[in-house]
């Protein structure tokens, strides 16, 4: 069995999302695994809808199997969240081809990119940038541009390709035999304020945030036709049970949180950088709102999706280096039969222990012990941002989706 894999939030599943599912298979592959970001997400947010009910989506939609990126790399940065995802693929054993959109559409080009990114010349130049009040990722741009050109440089500069040079250079530093493979990216951009209605070839398309504007302020009929029709049903009956997630919801927690911690607790967070401590120390102190937290706290090298992780990190308590270190499981999160022939195939091959019940993960003991307890913490405290409350623990029991 051909096995293509995408890593995705699904933030929710739209059109967009199942051209590229559609193009993987196109281009040979029989069975599509997504790796998929549990209940928070790369932008230090709360998913609109839990990851089963993302996940269910996506399984309706085209995918085979989802797989659960752990905590600790769907809430981390780019780099980090691409290099977790990838581990985990190339951890199945059974991946041959990972897919994923680029502005662009040019692989070489990308590879290239990839490929400056590993020259030890970078750290220099992003030393000097980044002392001159730059934020990293500008940095990173203007010193690949220095050493290798504008054209090298560009896919930096575009939120899907920037991503996309991620994944390759996560390919290349894990090793194996797992394919690259990119679909230029057509129809509504990433973040556009505007759907595109598509054509005779493509459907209609909108960026994942318009999407969640509109579903969140109950406009379902200005949804619709960007969804596919299976995923807008799951949708709507989720917001109907009050299974999904108000991000306003999140404010008065966080700051109790953070109007706790001290200067030290601080300093324990993930993804600091000298100084950052005492700067959101005082933001939380002087913060009346989260929104002014974040105002009080960000510079020109600070910015506000950075901060928005960091804060997250601590009220769900991600402790510092937890994604500097390899996956210490692959949880399924649901699958259909060809799901379960991919995990057939896996048996024997995969290099970390998989299984649907994060209870049994728990058992394994010492990392996989501390992601699951982490996990089943975070969706604890993501039931609070929903209508209906869950109890604890639901982590733990909900079953695994088979379709």
């Amino acid at each position: 069995m051909k096995v293509a894999a995408v890593v995705a939030e699904y933030n929710p599943y739209h059109n967009g999302h199942r051209l590229l599912v559609r193009a993987a298979r196109a281009a040979g592959a029989e069975a599509v695994v997504a790796v998929m970001g549990g209940n928070w997400l790369q932008r230090g947010e709360p998913a609109l809808f839990p990851k089963g009910v993302r996940a269910k989506a996506a399984l309706t939609c085209g995918v085979d199997l989802v797989l659960e990126l752990p905590l600790p790399y769907a809430a981390a940065t780019a780099e980090r969240f691409a290099w977790g995802a990838v581990f985990t693929l190339a951890a199945l054993g059974c991946v041959d081809t990972l897919a994923f959109g680029s502005e662009c559409g040019d692989l070489a080009l990308l590879e290239r990119c990839a490929a400056a990114l590993a020259d030890p010349r970078l750290d220099e130049e992003l030393r000097r940038r980044m002392a001159s009040g730059l934020p990293y990722a500008a940095a990173r741009q203007q010193g690949v541009e220095a050493l290798y050109g504008p054209e090298t440089a560009a896919p930096l500069s575009r939120p899907n390709d920037t991503l996309a040079v991620q994944y390759l250079a996560a390919l290349a530093q894990i090793g194996g035999n797992i394919r690259p493979f990119t679909v230029p990216r057509r129809g509504a951009g990433h973040d556009s304020a505007a759907p595109c209605p598509g054509d005779e070839e493509d459907p209609p398309t909108a960026s994942a945030s318009w999407l969640r504007q509109r579903l969140m302020a109950g406009e379902w009929a200005a949804a619709e036709p960007y969804l596919p029709a299976p995923a807008w049903e799951l949708y709507r009956e989720a917001m109907e049970a009050g299974r999904w997630a108000d991000p306003a919801r999140l404010e008065l927690p966080l700051l109790a949180v953070l109007r706790r911690m001290s200067q030290e607790d601080f300093a324990a967070l993930p993804d600091l950088s000298e100084g950052l401590e005492h700067r959101l120390w005082t933001a939380a102190r002087r913060g009346r709102s989260l929104r002014e937290v974040l105002e009080l706290a960000k510079t020109r090298r600070y910015t506000h999706a950075r901060l928005r992780r960091i804060l997250l990190a601590a009220y769900l308590g991600i402790p510092a280096g937890a994604c500097r270190e390899a996956p210490p499981y692959i949880r399924v999160l649901g699958m259909n039969a060809a799901g379960a022939e991919v995990l057939s195939g896996a048996k024997g091959r995969a290099a970390l222990p998989v299984s649907h019940s994060l209870a049994r993960l728990e058992r394994l003991g010492g990392r996989a012990a501390a992601f699951a307890a982490l996990e089943a913490r975070a969706t604890d405290l993501y039931g609070l941002l929903c209508p209906e409350v869950p109890p604890c623990g639901t982590d733990y029991t909900n079953s695994i989706i088979v379709l």
